[in-house]
Protein backbone atom coordinates (compact mmCIF):
# COMPACT_ATOMS: atom_id res chain seq x y z
CA UNK A 1 0.00 0.00 0.00
CA UNK A 2 1.21 3.86 -0.46
CA UNK A 3 0.38 6.49 2.10
CA UNK A 4 0.14 10.48 1.32
CA UNK A 5 0.79 12.78 4.38
CA UNK A 6 -0.16 16.19 3.80
CA UNK A 7 1.36 19.06 6.34
CA UNK A 8 2.52 22.54 6.87
CA UNK A 9 4.22 22.01 10.04
CA UNK A 10 7.07 19.47 9.15
CA UNK A 11 9.82 22.89 8.88
CA UNK A 12 8.52 24.68 12.02
CA UNK A 13 10.09 24.77 15.73
CA UNK A 14 6.36 25.21 16.97
CA UNK A 15 4.93 22.60 18.84
CA UNK A 16 2.85 21.91 16.26
CA UNK A 17 5.96 21.21 14.16
CA UNK A 18 7.15 18.80 16.58
CA UNK A 19 3.70 17.03 16.44
CA UNK A 20 3.82 17.13 12.75
CA UNK A 21 7.23 15.39 12.51
CA UNK A 22 6.33 12.83 14.84
CA UNK A 23 3.17 12.23 12.70
CA UNK A 24 5.30 11.57 9.80
CA UNK A 25 7.95 9.57 11.50
CA UNK A 26 5.22 7.42 12.68
CA UNK A 27 3.79 6.36 9.93
CA UNK A 28 7.29 6.19 7.98
CA UNK A 29 8.48 3.58 10.92
CA UNK A 30 4.35 1.84 10.16
CA UNK A 31 4.63 0.90 6.60
CA UNK A 32 8.61 1.75 5.50
CA UNK A 33 9.70 5.46 4.24
CA UNK A 34 9.58 4.12 0.21
CA UNK A 35 5.76 3.67 1.01
CA UNK A 36 5.18 7.75 2.19
CA UNK A 37 4.51 10.18 -0.03
CA UNK A 38 5.46 13.47 1.56
CA UNK A 39 3.12 16.96 0.62
CA UNK A 40 4.96 19.74 2.27
CA UNK A 41 2.45 22.64 1.95
CA UNK A 42 4.86 25.06 4.56
CA UNK A 43 5.49 28.10 3.63
CA UNK A 44 9.16 27.88 4.45
CA UNK A 45 9.12 25.40 2.16
CA UNK A 46 11.50 25.91 -0.97
CA UNK A 47 9.59 24.34 -4.24
CA UNK A 48 11.34 20.77 -4.59
CA UNK A 49 10.11 17.46 -6.10
CA UNK A 50 11.73 14.52 -5.43
CA UNK A 51 10.41 10.87 -5.38
CA UNK A 52 7.95 10.54 -2.85
CA UNK A 53 8.76 14.30 -1.85
CA UNK A 54 6.98 17.97 -3.13
CA UNK A 55 6.86 20.73 -1.58
CA UNK A 56 5.27 23.54 -3.53
CA UNK A 57 6.88 26.77 -1.75
CA UNK A 58 5.33 30.20 -0.62
CA UNK A 59 2.68 32.19 -2.86
CA UNK A 60 5.52 34.27 -4.89
CA UNK A 61 3.82 38.13 -3.77
CA UNK A 62 0.62 39.22 -2.29
CA UNK A 63 -1.64 39.26 -5.33
CA UNK A 64 -0.94 35.46 -5.64
CA UNK A 65 -2.50 35.24 -1.51
CA UNK A 66 -5.49 37.29 -2.60
CA UNK A 67 -6.09 35.00 -6.01
CA UNK A 68 -5.95 32.38 -3.44
CA UNK A 69 -8.74 33.91 -1.24
CA UNK A 70 -11.05 34.80 -4.18
CA UNK A 71 -10.96 30.80 -5.32
CA UNK A 72 -12.08 30.25 -1.68
CA UNK A 73 -8.26 28.75 -0.23
CA UNK A 74 -6.43 29.47 3.04
CA UNK A 75 -2.64 30.95 1.72
CA UNK A 76 -1.53 27.54 1.48
CA UNK A 77 -3.42 26.31 -1.34
CA UNK A 78 -3.77 27.45 -5.05
CA UNK A 79 -6.48 25.53 -7.15
CA UNK A 80 -3.25 24.33 -9.23
CA UNK A 81 -1.74 22.86 -6.34
CA UNK A 82 -5.24 20.83 -5.04
CA UNK A 83 -5.34 19.60 -8.55
CA UNK A 84 -1.79 18.58 -8.32
CA UNK A 85 -2.14 16.56 -5.42
CA UNK A 86 -4.71 14.50 -6.76
CA UNK A 87 -2.68 13.91 -9.86
CA UNK A 88 0.08 12.50 -7.60
CA UNK A 89 -3.03 10.47 -5.71
CA UNK A 90 -3.28 8.99 -8.83
CA UNK A 91 0.19 8.39 -10.41
CA UNK A 92 1.08 6.62 -7.41
CA UNK A 93 -1.56 5.12 -6.81
CA UNK A 94 -1.91 6.21 -3.23
CA UNK A 95 -4.17 3.97 -1.18
CA UNK A 96 -4.48 6.46 2.49
CA UNK A 97 -4.26 10.23 2.84
CA UNK A 98 -3.12 11.20 6.18
CA UNK A 99 -4.42 15.41 6.61
CA UNK A 100 -1.87 16.91 9.33
CA UNK A 101 -4.57 20.03 10.03
CA UNK A 102 -8.32 20.78 9.94
CA UNK A 103 -8.46 23.88 7.39
CA UNK A 104 -7.16 21.70 4.37
CA UNK A 105 -11.15 21.91 3.68
CA UNK A 106 -11.35 22.38 -0.29
CA UNK A 107 -8.78 19.89 -0.72
CA UNK A 108 -10.19 17.17 1.54
CA UNK A 109 -13.44 17.69 -0.46
CA UNK A 110 -11.45 17.38 -3.93
CA UNK A 111 -9.86 14.15 -2.95
CA UNK A 112 -12.99 12.40 -1.85
CA UNK A 113 -15.02 13.79 -4.75
CA UNK A 114 -12.51 12.00 -6.94
CA UNK A 115 -11.68 9.14 -5.09
CA UNK A 116 -14.42 8.54 -2.73
CA UNK A 117 -13.07 5.19 -1.58
CA UNK A 118 -9.71 6.50 -0.74
CA UNK A 119 -9.43 6.83 3.34
CA UNK A 120 -8.86 10.31 4.30
CA UNK A 121 -8.26 10.91 7.76
CA UNK A 122 -7.67 14.45 9.13
CA UNK A 123 -5.79 15.86 12.53
CA UNK A 124 -7.21 18.35 14.40
CA UNK A 125 -3.84 20.80 15.82
CA UNK A 126 -6.15 22.48 17.52
CA UNK A 127 -9.99 23.61 16.32
CA UNK A 128 -9.54 25.99 14.61
CA UNK A 129 -13.35 27.36 15.19
CA UNK A 130 -12.27 27.94 18.72
CA UNK A 131 -8.62 29.61 17.95
CA UNK A 132 -9.02 31.71 15.14
CA UNK A 133 -12.22 33.71 15.90
CA UNK A 134 -9.73 34.44 19.02
CA UNK A 135 -6.40 35.30 16.59
CA UNK A 136 -8.72 37.58 14.14
CA UNK A 137 -9.27 39.79 17.15
CA UNK A 138 -5.80 41.04 17.36
CA UNK A 139 -4.16 40.35 14.00
CA UNK A 140 -4.05 42.25 10.23
CA UNK A 141 -6.50 42.51 8.17
CA UNK A 142 -5.03 40.02 5.40
CA UNK A 143 -4.48 37.57 8.14
CA UNK A 144 -8.29 38.63 9.81
CA UNK A 145 -9.64 37.03 5.94
CA UNK A 146 -7.29 33.34 6.14
CA UNK A 147 -8.51 33.06 9.40
CA UNK A 148 -12.34 33.82 8.70
CA UNK A 149 -11.50 31.20 5.51
CA UNK A 150 -9.37 28.92 7.49
CA UNK A 151 -13.07 28.49 10.11
CA UNK A 152 -14.81 27.51 6.59
CA UNK A 153 -12.49 25.44 5.04
CA UNK A 154 -12.51 23.71 8.59
CA UNK A 155 -16.29 22.87 8.34
CA UNK A 156 -15.84 21.46 4.90
CA UNK A 157 -13.13 19.12 6.02
CA UNK A 158 -15.06 18.00 8.90
CA UNK A 159 -17.79 17.31 6.41
CA UNK A 160 -16.20 15.03 3.77
CA UNK A 161 -12.73 13.43 5.83
CA UNK A 162 -13.25 10.17 6.51
CA UNK A 163 -11.81 9.96 10.32
CA UNK A 164 -11.46 13.54 12.88
CA UNK A 165 -8.97 12.58 15.04
CA UNK A 166 -8.25 15.41 18.18
CA UNK A 167 -5.84 15.39 20.85
CA UNK A 168 -7.79 15.53 23.99
CA UNK A 169 -11.18 15.56 25.48
CA UNK A 170 -11.30 19.21 25.49
CA UNK A 171 -10.47 19.37 21.98
CA UNK A 172 -13.19 16.61 21.18
CA UNK A 173 -15.70 18.70 23.34
CA UNK A 174 -15.13 21.75 21.11
CA UNK A 175 -15.10 19.62 18.11
CA UNK A 176 -18.97 19.04 19.11
CA UNK A 177 -19.60 22.83 20.04
CA UNK A 178 -18.66 24.17 16.92
CA UNK A 179 -19.34 21.10 13.97
CA UNK A 180 -21.89 18.90 16.56
CA UNK A 181 -19.99 15.68 16.06
CA UNK A 182 -17.71 14.52 18.00
CA UNK A 183 -14.26 12.93 16.96
CA UNK A 184 -13.17 9.28 16.09
CA UNK A 185 -10.25 9.02 17.63
CA UNK A 186 -7.59 10.85 20.13
CA UNK A 187 -4.03 11.21 18.63
CA UNK A 188 -2.35 12.46 22.22
CA UNK A 189 0.95 14.66 21.69
CA UNK A 190 3.84 12.26 21.69
CA UNK A 191 7.84 13.42 21.45
CA UNK A 192 10.80 11.41 21.19
CA UNK A 193 12.97 11.84 24.27
CA UNK A 194 16.65 12.54 23.05
CA UNK A 195 18.28 9.63 24.70
CA UNK A 196 22.05 10.73 23.53
CA UNK A 197 23.38 11.19 27.43
CA UNK A 198 22.76 7.74 28.32
CA UNK A 199 26.25 6.79 26.55
CA UNK A 200 27.76 10.44 27.13
CA UNK A 201 25.58 12.33 30.10
CA UNK A 202 26.28 16.33 29.02
CA UNK A 203 27.50 18.74 31.18
CA UNK A 204 25.46 20.37 33.93
CA UNK A 205 24.20 23.97 32.25
CA UNK A 206 22.84 25.51 35.67
CA UNK A 207 25.49 28.12 37.92
CA UNK A 208 25.78 26.11 41.27
CA UNK A 209 24.19 29.06 43.50
CA UNK A 210 22.89 26.55 46.12
CA UNK A 211 19.31 27.27 45.25
CA UNK A 212 16.90 24.81 43.44
CA UNK A 213 16.49 25.26 39.41
CA UNK A 214 13.36 25.88 38.19
CA UNK A 215 12.87 25.48 34.05
CA UNK A 216 10.55 27.09 31.87
CA UNK A 217 11.16 25.52 28.28
CA UNK A 218 8.92 27.54 25.22
CA UNK A 219 9.52 29.97 22.23
CA UNK A 220 7.86 33.19 21.80
CA UNK A 221 4.44 32.49 21.39
CA UNK A 222 2.43 34.66 23.25
CA UNK A 223 0.78 32.59 25.94
CA UNK A 224 4.75 31.84 26.55
CA UNK A 225 5.61 35.28 26.97
CA UNK A 226 2.93 36.54 29.15
CA UNK A 227 2.87 32.92 31.23
CA UNK A 228 6.46 33.68 32.52
CA UNK A 229 6.11 37.06 33.24
CA UNK A 230 3.08 36.43 35.16
CA UNK A 231 5.00 33.93 37.27
CA UNK A 232 7.81 35.63 37.68
CA UNK A 233 5.82 38.78 38.94
CA UNK A 234 2.92 36.66 41.55
CA UNK A 235 5.52 33.67 42.35
CA UNK A 236 9.58 33.88 41.67
CA UNK A 237 9.79 37.25 43.77
CA UNK A 238 8.61 35.72 46.42
CA UNK A 239 10.75 32.50 46.85
CA UNK A 240 13.89 33.97 45.11
CA UNK A 241 16.08 33.12 48.47
CA UNK A 242 15.80 28.88 47.56
CA UNK A 243 15.29 29.24 43.62
CA UNK A 244 16.54 30.32 40.42
CA UNK A 245 14.82 30.15 36.91
CA UNK A 246 16.22 29.21 33.51
CA UNK A 247 13.97 30.66 30.54
CA UNK A 248 15.18 28.36 27.53
CA UNK A 249 13.60 28.31 24.02
CA UNK A 250 13.82 29.63 20.51
CA UNK A 251 12.71 33.38 20.43
CA UNK A 252 12.94 33.91 24.19
CA UNK A 253 16.12 35.95 23.99
CA UNK A 254 13.46 38.56 23.68
CA UNK A 255 12.84 38.68 27.55
CA UNK A 256 16.79 38.95 28.43
CA UNK A 257 16.41 43.48 28.80
CA UNK A 258 12.29 42.53 30.90
CA UNK A 259 14.41 40.21 33.46
CA UNK A 260 16.95 42.45 34.80
CA UNK A 261 17.67 39.46 38.39
CA UNK A 262 20.66 38.08 38.65
CA UNK A 263 18.33 35.03 39.71
CA UNK A 264 16.81 35.21 36.71
CA UNK A 265 18.50 33.56 33.75
CA UNK A 266 17.31 33.78 29.87
CA UNK A 267 19.17 31.35 27.83
CA UNK A 268 16.72 31.97 24.66
CA UNK A 269 17.27 29.29 21.47
CA UNK A 270 19.41 26.13 22.36
CA UNK A 271 20.40 23.76 20.14
CA UNK A 272 19.82 20.97 22.30
CA UNK A 273 17.04 20.51 25.62
CA UNK A 274 18.27 17.33 26.73
CA UNK A 275 21.08 19.20 29.05
CA UNK A 276 18.91 21.55 31.15
CA UNK A 277 16.45 19.13 31.60
CA UNK A 278 17.86 16.81 33.05
CA UNK A 279 19.47 18.49 35.58
CA UNK A 280 16.85 20.66 36.55
CA UNK A 281 14.96 20.24 39.89
CA UNK A 282 11.35 21.32 38.88
CA UNK A 283 9.74 22.55 35.52
CA UNK A 284 7.13 25.25 35.09
CA UNK A 285 4.25 25.49 32.75
CA UNK A 286 2.62 28.85 33.73
CA UNK A 287 -0.08 29.35 30.67
CA UNK A 288 -3.37 30.35 30.75
CA UNK A 289 -3.82 30.77 26.80
CA UNK A 290 -4.12 28.71 23.89
CA UNK A 291 -5.32 25.34 22.54
CA UNK A 292 -4.41 21.56 21.41
CA UNK A 293 -1.73 20.39 24.07
CA UNK A 294 1.93 21.33 25.21
CA UNK A 295 5.10 19.74 23.90
CA UNK A 296 6.76 21.41 27.07
CA UNK A 297 4.72 19.13 29.39
CA UNK A 298 5.40 15.67 27.37
CA UNK A 299 9.12 16.72 27.51
CA UNK A 300 8.89 17.46 30.71
CA UNK A 301 7.18 13.55 31.78
CA UNK A 302 10.27 11.85 29.23
CA UNK A 303 12.88 13.57 31.28
CA UNK A 304 10.81 12.28 34.91
CA UNK A 305 11.00 16.23 36.09
CA UNK A 306 8.95 17.25 38.97
CA UNK A 307 6.15 19.72 37.17
CA UNK A 308 4.22 22.48 37.96
CA UNK A 309 1.58 23.02 35.41
CA UNK A 310 -1.95 25.40 34.66
CA UNK A 311 -4.90 23.68 33.49
CA UNK A 312 -4.35 24.66 29.94
CA UNK A 313 -0.53 23.15 30.09
CA UNK A 314 -1.73 20.38 31.61
CA UNK A 315 -4.60 19.13 28.73
CA UNK A 316 -4.58 15.78 28.20
CA UNK A 317 -2.05 14.86 30.58
CA UNK A 318 -3.82 15.23 33.71
CA UNK A 319 -6.67 12.94 33.60
CA UNK A 320 -3.92 10.30 32.49
CA UNK A 321 -2.59 10.35 35.82
CA UNK A 322 -5.95 8.61 37.51
CA UNK A 323 -5.60 6.11 35.16
CA UNK A 324 -1.56 4.77 36.54
CA UNK A 325 -0.14 5.35 39.77
CA UNK A 326 -2.20 8.32 40.95
CA UNK A 327 -1.61 8.68 44.40
CA UNK A 328 2.09 8.61 43.40
CA UNK A 329 2.08 11.07 40.87
CA UNK A 330 -0.77 13.38 41.06
CA UNK A 331 -0.03 16.38 43.58
CA UNK A 332 3.16 14.86 44.81
CA UNK A 333 5.11 15.04 41.82
CA UNK A 334 2.93 16.76 38.78
CA UNK A 335 0.74 19.77 40.63
CA UNK A 336 -1.93 21.41 39.30
CA UNK A 337 -1.51 24.98 39.84
CA UNK A 338 -3.81 27.77 38.70
CA UNK A 339 -3.68 30.39 40.91
CA UNK A 340 -0.39 32.41 42.01
CA UNK A 341 -1.17 31.10 46.22
CA UNK A 342 -1.30 27.67 44.36
CA UNK A 343 2.37 27.97 43.39
CA UNK A 344 3.58 29.12 46.64
CA UNK A 345 2.11 26.49 48.43
CA UNK A 346 3.89 23.67 46.20
CA UNK A 347 7.30 25.56 46.05
CA UNK A 348 7.44 25.98 49.67
CA UNK A 349 6.54 22.43 49.96
CA UNK A 350 9.54 21.51 47.78
CA UNK A 351 12.22 23.93 48.82
CA UNK A 352 12.55 21.33 51.69
CA UNK A 353 12.41 18.28 49.79
CA UNK A 354 15.08 15.45 48.26
CA UNK A 355 13.39 16.41 44.93
CA UNK A 356 14.54 13.64 42.19
CA UNK A 357 16.16 14.77 39.02
CA UNK A 358 14.20 11.86 37.44
CA UNK A 359 10.95 9.95 38.79
CA UNK A 360 10.61 6.29 36.81
CA UNK A 361 6.87 7.03 37.92
CA UNK A 362 6.53 10.16 35.65
CA UNK A 363 8.90 8.24 33.15
CA UNK A 364 6.65 5.02 32.67
CA UNK A 365 3.20 7.26 32.01
CA UNK A 366 4.84 8.99 29.12
CA UNK A 367 5.91 5.55 27.96
CA UNK A 368 2.41 4.29 28.37
CA UNK A 369 1.16 7.45 26.73
CA UNK A 370 2.77 9.79 25.08
CA UNK A 371 6.27 8.02 23.72
CA UNK A 372 6.78 7.17 19.94
CA UNK A 373 5.72 3.52 21.33
CA UNK A 374 2.19 4.83 21.84
CA UNK A 375 2.23 7.03 18.69
CA UNK A 376 2.60 4.13 16.79
CA UNK A 377 -0.07 2.29 18.49
CA UNK A 378 -2.18 5.11 18.35
CA UNK A 379 -1.32 5.73 14.25
CA UNK A 380 -2.40 1.38 13.88
CA UNK A 381 -5.87 1.84 14.81
CA UNK A 382 -6.68 4.66 12.92
CA UNK A 383 -5.71 3.10 9.64
CA UNK A 384 -6.80 0.38 10.11
CA UNK A 385 -10.15 2.39 11.32
CA UNK A 386 -10.66 4.19 8.04
CA UNK A 387 -9.45 1.09 5.61
CA UNK A 388 -12.17 -1.40 7.36
CA UNK A 389 -14.82 1.32 6.73
CA UNK A 390 -13.72 1.98 3.16
CA UNK A 391 -13.94 -1.75 2.74
CA UNK A 392 -16.99 -2.66 4.20
CA UNK A 393 -20.12 -1.81 1.71
CA UNK A 394 -22.27 1.01 2.27
CA UNK A 395 -19.83 2.80 4.16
Amino acid sequence: MKYMFISKELNLTSGAGVGARMHRNTLINLVGADNVFIVDVSVQAAPLKKENYIAYGKYKNPFERIIRHIQGNVYLFSDNIIEDICSIIESQNINFVFVDDSFFGRLVKKIKTKFPRLPVVSFFHDVKAELFAIWIKRSRFIDKIDFMIGIKNEAINVKYTDKNIVLNKREDELLFKHYNIHSDFYLPVCVDRNDCYIEKKPEDPYKETGKKHILFVGTSYYPNIEGIKWFYINVFKYLRQYYDLYIVGKGLECLKDYFDDDDVYVIGFCEDLSSFYIYSDIVIAPLTDGGGMKIKTAEAFSYGKVFLGSTESLQGYYEKLDLYKKNIIKEKLVFLCDTAKRYKEVLELLKDTDVKKENPEIIDIFEEYFSPRAAKVYMKNIIDSAINDMQTPNK
